[in-house]
């Protein structure tokens, strides 16, 4: 019987840690909506109530009235249950047999990396589509392969169609529904001016940008007198108006099977994330309770499965590479978004 030498449960969680900074940084998703570990079995948060009124006229002498203590709202949202894996089968070990020898073991250790890759891909594209598709629409639901409604999630979230589909260009007035969007602010703790982010996919950055309303965006001028034609003097504008700031973000996942391209952003849609007063985070993705790990704690965690020299049982020889992660949005400050149609 062969003998195989790959990493351990341990060194591949470790590796995976020294891999998702990297992987993270490039998916801004996460400045919006970071991840969390937190040692229990559901998501549950509190959000305090704004507080209102003006301060009570007592009098010379008089007593002070007591006001009304400001309450607050809790919310208690079930995980999702993630977790696949990749077979490395016989036909992958034999293949991967050292070049020049008939039967010396072969170290797998490569292609254990190469299934890891992969797996850490899919799942941070799961947790992407997931925060995206939330942000963009105030909802999301994830089905088994078998169609079953499996997690999900649904908040009120601030919305706003333009009186004109930016499609039009000729009279679609972009910059008067950013200033429409910024309104909204209006008795939340959050700006949605300059310190706000406008996210959208390539698509429609590509429509804003062909305005022709001599009314709006296309009869504003730079400093040279020369008309806005790009994003950062597009910006410029922006920024001197106190609108948000446009970012493009134009990538997505490749659906198995078809190899359709999905963006994580829609195309017509324009996700605006406000800042709070301290900068506290909007939302957060939090990684709940994962009985896969040995502590039995939160957080994600990959491991392998060999089923090597399991032949007198009538298997065939196969590594198994897993990943797994328990967990789900918490949509913390929902009036600090607004989704626009365009």
């Amino acid at each position: 019987m062969a003998t195989f030498t790959y990493q351990t449960n341990a060194e591949l969680n470790e590796i995976a840690q020294d891999k998702l900074p990297r992987l993270e940084s490039a998916r801004p998703i996460f400045e919006i909506m970071p991840m969390e570990e937190i040692d229990a079995s559901i998501i549950m948060w509190e959000q305090q109530d704004n507080y209102t009124g003006l301060q009570n006229l007592r009098g010379i002498n008089g007593a002070l009235p007591l006001i009304q203590q400001t309450g607050s709202k809790s919310y208690i949202e079930r995980p999702g249950y993630y977790g696949e894996g990749e077979m490395i089968d016989e036909i992958q070990l034999t293949e991967r047999r050292q070049r020049g020898t008939f039967a010396s073991p072969v170290n797998v250790q490569d292609l254990i990396a190469e299934k890891q890759d992969k797996l850490l891909q899919r799942r941070l594209d799961r947790i992407e589509w997931i925060g995206w598709t939330l942000l963009c629409t105030g909802q999301f639901f994830v089905t088994t392969k078998n169609g079953a409604l499996a997690h999900q999630g649904a908040y009120t979230v601030q919305q706003y169609t333009a009186v004109v589909a930016w499609a039009t260009p000729a009279t679609a007035a972009p910059l008067a529904d950013l200033s429409a969007v910024q309104l909204l602010a209006r008795g939340h703790s959050v700006n949605l001016g300059a310190q706000a982010t406008a996210w959208m996919n390539r698509k429609t950055y590509t429509t804003l940008r062909t305005n022709g309303n001599a009314t709006d965006l296309y009869g504003r001028r730079t400093a040279g007198l020369g008309t806005a034609n790009n994003l950062g003097q597009i910006n410029e504008i922006l920024t001197g108006d106190d609108l948000p700031t446009i970012r493009i973000y134009d990538e997505g996942y490749l659906a198995d099977g078809t190899g359709l391209f999905t963006p994580f952003i829609p195309d017509a849609t324009v996700l605006v994330s406000g800042k709070r007063p301290a900068g506290q985070p909007i939302a957060k993705y939090m990684m709940t309770r994962n009985a896969n790990n040995p502590t039995l704690g939160p957080g994600a965690y990959m491991y392998v499965s060999n089923h090597t020299g399991e032949e007198a049982e009538g298997n065939a020889p196969s590594i198994a590479v897993f990943d797994t992660h328990n967990g789900g949005p918490a949509l913390l400050f929902a009036s600090a978004l607004c989704i626009m149609h365009v």
